[in-house]
């Protein structure tokens, strides 16, 4: 910025503000700083915005922008060799150096970097900081130190500032050139002078060259056209997007494109999107886990270089042929306010019920819990089979949360309880089994893609999700309504991923058992999941049932086992309910993150029973689908002592924890049953995780205040 002093004698320490000009800010970044958006290239052009955390890079190569470090000169540094001096450019740059007595003809004589002297480390003195010797003096130096790439390694760590090269023909081992070269460095660093010197037969031998480190970017803050030419940058990426498209898998931050999508009719749901043969083409067991016989049928780099617009147009997973036609808006009714908010108290209690219940079927498949180190192909196809289900119970978990989210945006009241019936077209019975074809078949129908409000359970989130856009703002806050549309459409997206995923397993779960299955697969576990049941499977009459919960003999360890496991999944949806009722919501977010230590502990005791072939019970006690909604401390507290009392009473907290408790902290009283609890400062007993998550919960009850 350009100040000019005020010439007025009357008020001498007062700067002119008369000439806007004088005051004018340039900024560095035209581009960037501009107040319209400028026509031509996107700011991600520009080397600061790239992308360059790999090499060659994703959006530029920075090797080609440091080829020019030295100004008026260009080294090669794409060689095994060296960094070679191939031009003397820009012409403007490099007038000194022909001044000096350098040549354009001395570049046939293969001319290269042999010495570096300039400041690469922070630590070092800029006055007088070590050469690097780019030549093999001893023969001890590794011959990849000495390659081009090792050379811009070492430019690329140099500051800006003064900075020496020694150049000479193809590096000698030894000799006594090199030792001159060294020697001349030195006393030309010294001096700020720069020397050449050649043969007898005009020959150069070695020039000493000094001055600062190129500056890349112009005043404007752009790089400099006056050095580097169009492409530049960018003339030694591959190809330069193909090779990185046909590599890269979708998981990859920084790719567009799927690796499996599903068929345009939506029968087949794993079709390979880079495959060669474009029609359908059915899946081989060699390509389930074989990395190379998977790319034997895919394009390869030049058919994707030639005919990558042959890939087939892929929208929302699915592929498409010549034209796309949007789906049909949603038909149904347009809901009221309080028609939205009586949906969504409903569908929360679904989402609890279905997350039981893919949990439940998710133990009786024979699986292991862990990804086996080297299976075979049929035992990884089961273990995939069952993570996908797990994985969407997870899933279920989450918009159970999600749906209390908007719930208390409409200020509604929360709500953790577990539906009896799910769905309104289907009004089934909420029940439990083991995951036999039947079952997982439902499963893919309650998740199945709905552009109709009445069907499905997707079809459902859509008609909340148009009727909360219809609303005016006079009935609902137009940011509460932009949060809430926000919420409902992630719950939407993941749900149709769902029907993907449980598809998926089906066809994982049936290759395991040679698409063979009948009545009861084979991939179910022994024991009670597999045991016939007397009572009518409420979804197909005509259809078995086969492992539902099973309680066993008083006493036994499974009776143990299954004590436990009711009282965890007591008391993670007590605190759920009291996270989802706060109204702080940062106590309320970490109240949520303490809670899921104890999913992971129910999912412990419940595989524990699976393994011997027993079944968890989910049991929900009578009191709690009547049970208040939490509006105080006091509320929230009892309810917490009845999950403590079943924890304690089932052995997950032993029961001599009550007399630690006693003798070293004080005991309080709850106000509403005046009965002792359990003080914030617990002991360290049967499980430290659900100790400190109670601890958590004791002093979040005091902390925050509820709906």
């Amino acid at each position: 910025m350009k100040i000019t002093k005020n010439n007025n004698p009357w008020r001498p320490n007062e700067f002119s503000t008369q000439d806007p000009k004088e005051w004018k800010i340039f900024p560095r970044n035209l581009t960037a700083r501009a107040a319209y958006i400028v026509p031509g290239n996107p700011t991600t052009t520009r080397p600061e915005d790239a992308v360059d955390n790999c090499y060659p890079g994703l959006e530029m190569d920075a090797r080609n922008l440091h080829k020019y470090f030295f100004p008026g000169l260009y080294f090669e540094v794409y060689r095994s060799d060296g960094a070679r001096l191939v031009e003397l450019t820009p012409s403007d740059r490099a007038a000194q150096w022909i001044n000096l007595g350098l040549k354009e003809s001395d570049l046939q004589d293969e001319l290269f970097l042999w010495i570096l002297k300039g400041k690469t480390a922070a630590d070092q003195d800029a006055t007088n900081p070590p050469a690097i010797e780019f030549v093999d003096t001893d023969n001890t130096t590794n011959i990849k130190d000495l390659g081009g790439l090792y050379i811009w390694r070492k430019v690329n760590a140099l500051f800006p500032g003064k900075t020496a090269v020694a150049i000479g023909p193809k590096p000698p081992a030894t000799g006594d050139s090199l030792n001159a070269a060294k020697a001349q460095l030195n006393s030309s660093w010294n001096n700020n002078n720069s020397h050449l010197e050649r043969d007898p037969n005009g020959k150069l031998k070695f020039a000493i060259l000094i001055t600062d480190r190129s500056v890349y970017l112009s005043n404007q803050g752009v790089i400099d056209p006056d050095v580097y030419k169009p492409g530049e940058l960018t003339r030694t990426l591959c190809t330069p997007w193909t090779y990185d498209f046909r590599d890269c898998q979708c998981f990859y931050w920084a790719s567009n494109k799927p690796d499996v999508n599903s068929s345009e009719d939506g029968k087949y749901q794993y079709l390979n999107f880079q495959r060669k043969n474009s029609n359908i083409e059915p899946q081989t067991e060699d390509i389930a886990n074989s990395y190379e016989a998977r790319r034997l049928r895919e394009i390869d780099y030049a058919e994707m270089m030639v005919d990558w617009e042959q890939l087939r147009p892929v929208v929302n997973g699915r592929e498409y042929g010549e034209s796309y036609k949007p789906p049909i808006p949603p038909k149904g009714r347009i809901l009221t306010l309080e028609e939205i908010k009586k949906e969504l108290a409903y569908l929360a209690t679904v989402e609890h019920a279905l997350a039981v219940q893919y949990l439940y079927a998710y133990y009786s498949i024979n699986a292991p819990a862990e990804e086996p180190p080297e299976p075979d192909l049929k035992t990884f196809r089961i273990w995939k089979g069952a993570n996908e289900v797990f994985n969407i119970a997870i899933d279920e978990m989450r918009h159970l949360h999600w749906v209390n989210q908007v719930l208390k945006l409409l200020g509604v009241e929360t709500t953790v309880k577990r539906a009896a019936k799910i769905g309104r077209r289907f009004e089934v019975p909420f029940y439990l089994q083991s995951l036999t074809s039947t079952q997982l078949q439902w499963f893919i129908d309650v998740e199945e893609p709905s552009r109709s409000t009445s069907t499905g359970l997707d079809g459902m989130y859509v008609g909340i999700q148009t009727s909360l856009q219809q609303l005016s703002p006079e009935e609902l806050d137009p940011e509460t309504q932009r949060r809430a549309v926000e919420i409902i459409k992630l719950i939407i997206d993941e749900g149709e991923g769902h029907y993907v995923r449980f598809s998926t397993a089906q066809q994982n779960l049936a290759f395991y058992d040679n698409a063979g299955r009948g009545d009861l697969p084979k991939y179910i576990r022994g024991g009670q999941w597999s045991q016939l049941s007397d009572r009518p499977n409420p979804e197909l009459p005509n259809s078995n049932l086969y492992g539902v919960p099973h309680v066993e003999e008083l006493g036994s360890e499974g009776f143990i086992l299954q004590k436990q496991s009711d009282a965890v999944y007591l008391t993670l949806i007590v605190f759920l309910k009291l996270a989802f009722a706060m109204q702080d919501e940062k106590i309320s977010g970490a109240s949520l993150r303490q809670a899921i230590s104890l999913m992971f502990k129910l999912n412990t005791i419940n595989f524990k029973l699976a393994e011997k072939g027993l079944t968890p019970l989910f049991t929900i006690p009578k009191w709690w689908e009547s049970d208040p909604p939490v509006t105080s401390q006091e509320i929230a507290q009892t309810l917490l002592n009845t999950a403590k009392k079943q924890l304690l009473e089932s052995g997950v907290l032993q029961s001599s924890a009550i007399a630690q408790f006693a003798q070293k902290a004080p005991l309080t009283e709850s106000k509403v049953l005046k009965e002792p609890i359990l003080s914030k400062v617990l002991q360290k007993v049967h499980n430290e995780s659900i100790d400190e998550v109670l601890a958590h919960f004791d002093n979040a009850i005091s902390q925050t205040t509820f709906q």
